[in-house]
């Protein structure tokens, strides 16, 4: 009987060209996709947790205002910590109001440093110049250099990366950026009363300005607090929406960059 032939088709040695080219482009797109998403979480995650941070300092101020009770925490810089105040510093205004039995004309505790308003503010949600955030003395004739137990604040918890220290010692409230957060207030807590304040901490090319809409201040009646967002510049401020380096900037009074975008 003759042997019958072998009719088991051959397997392929290999992919074709074609093929090859195929499967080179399908990863090559998957990896694009890959490198999108990861880029698209380098830039979210950050702004996601300094929106967080505005958000914290956002509500500190409000518990240190009721419990002071201060219409608001100035901003305008230049505000003057002393030794020793005589009873004709406008500083006093704000310092009486929140500690209405400390004593003029003795010593204060404080050391004798000029503050910025990003300053200011943190040394009221935190109680102490310098670095030393303990919250105020309940001792009502020496509340920044008497002891005690229970203490007025802090409001903002000491957090390392939140803060950073100026070249006069003083510490300010920093963004994930490492950037000093800019912080308006409308004085007094009045509608629309925010003046022509300005901010310019060290390495900024321009200052920063409130912002507005239609000609009215953004929480016109409250406080701004914003960030320089991941280019670590500010815009100027004034009119939203922000552009140029504001583009990117991050604030308690939107959701969105203030360049207008989600993201």
């Amino acid at each position: 009987m003759p042997l019958s032939m072998n009719t088991t088709p051959r397997r392929r040695a290999a992919f074709t060209l074609v093929e090859l080219l195929v499967v080179i482009a399908i990863i090559a797109v998957l990896v694009s996709l890959t490198l999108a998403g990861v880029q698209r979480v380098r830039v979210l995650g950050p702004q996601t947790e300094n929106a967080a941070r505005i958000q914290q300092i956002h509500d500190a101020i409000g518990r240190c205002k009721n419990e002071l009770k201060l219409d608001y925490i100035p901003s305008n810089g230049g505000f003057n910590l002393k030794s020793t105040y005589a009873g004709n510093e406008p500083e006093l205004d704000v310092l009486t109001r929140a500690f209405p039995n400390m004593p003029i004309g003795s010593p204060t505790g404080l050391p004798n440093v000029t503050l910025d308003g990003n300053q200011t503010l943190c040394f009221f949600l935190t109680g102490g110049a310098g670095n030393s955030f303990t919250g105020f003395s309940n001792n009502p004739t020496q509340p920044f250099s008497g002891g005690g137990t229970t203490r007025k604040g802090p409001w903002l918890e000491p957090n390392n990366k939140l803060f950073a220290l100026a070249g006069n010692g003083q510490a300010w409230l920093v963004d994930v950026y490492g950037v000093p957060y800019g912080y308006f207030a409308s004085v007094g807590g009045k509608q629309n009363n925010y003046g022509t304040q300005t901010f310019q901490p060290s390495g900024q090319p321009v200052a920063l300005t409130p912002y507005t809409s239609a000609g009215r201040f953004m929480n016109e009646s409250g406080f701004q607090i914003i960030s320089a967002g991941r280019d670590k510049a500010f815009g100027g401020g004034g009119a939203l929406p922000a552009s140029g380096a504001g583009e990117d900037n991050q604030s308690n009074f939107s959701k969105f960059l203030l360049g207008g975008r989600l993201d």
